[in-house]
């Protein structure tokens, strides 16, 4: 393996060893442990891999230091976390807990450009003056596309039971609904804005207009899937 190239989980490890540093002047062992809520065999194992790569310099009972090419490399780790953490909180609106750790995920994999295009991207939207209405739509619309606007039970009706022009936002679709699938690939999941246009003159049908088109689902159906007004 290429000492350029390491794990998602020794770049974890790496980058919690810069945070560690930049608050406290030090990282220990227990930090690092403490930090990622691991074990302290697994922490040792970790900081034996990168100590092997030449990214810090370990000893045992000693601060972990990082050597200027795993400083280097640390940083470019908490860049690609900062840049997406601010898109997924400052444009899609999503909650500090839950952009920290969706940051944490993608940053592993994204290569630097689509992360550049994605800067270039979020400065164009806060600072260009033609792109005032997007700004007023996405921090209008986005936080109604969020699941955690429907994490309290009690605010939430069955598709079944929207009255017709009433816009909703899908929060949940029950596992046990028939055509799961075929229901997804039509655009029924959570976070979806949709409305209900009416019932069908006969039988148990209903129209539901879903990202522009219209879509006919059986009440009983619509039972199983719950969305919360907007």
């Amino acid at each position: 393996m290429s000492n350029n190239v390491i794990s998602s989980s020794l770049e974890d490890y790496l980058e919690a060893i810069a945070e560690i540093i930049e608050n406290k002047g030090h990282a220990h062992t227990k930090d690092i442990a403490e930090r990622l809520q691991v074990k302290m065999p697994s922490v040792t194992n970790a900081l034996q891999a990168l100590s092997a790569r030449g990214l810090i310099n370990y000893q045992s009972h000693s601060p972990v230091v990082l050597t200027s090419r795993g400083a280097e490399m640390a940083a470019v780790i908490r860049h690609r976390h900062t840049v997406l953490k601010g898109f997924f909180s400052g444009l899609l609106k999503l909650d500090s807990k839950k952009a920290d750790e969706t940051a944490c995920r993608i940053e592993h994999v994204i290569g630097e450009t689509v992360l550049s295009r994605i800067v270039l991207l979020v400065e164009a939207i806060a600072e260009r003056e033609d792109c005032a209405p997007l700004r007023e739509y996405l921090a209008t619309t986005m936080p109604k596309l969020s699941a955690e606007a429907g994490e309290d039970d009690g605010n939430l009706i069955p598709l079944s039971e929207l009255p017709v022009g009433q816009p909703a936002v899908v929060v949940r679709v029950d596992e046990n609904l028939r055509g799961l699938k075929k229901f997804a690939d039509l655009g029924l999941v959570p976070g979806t804005l949709l409305q209900l246009e009416g019932h069908a003159p006969f039988g148990d049908l209903l129209r539901v207009r879903i990202m522009g088109s219209s879509l006919s689902l059986r009440a009983g159906d619509a039972a199983f899937i719950s969305v919360k007004l907007t």
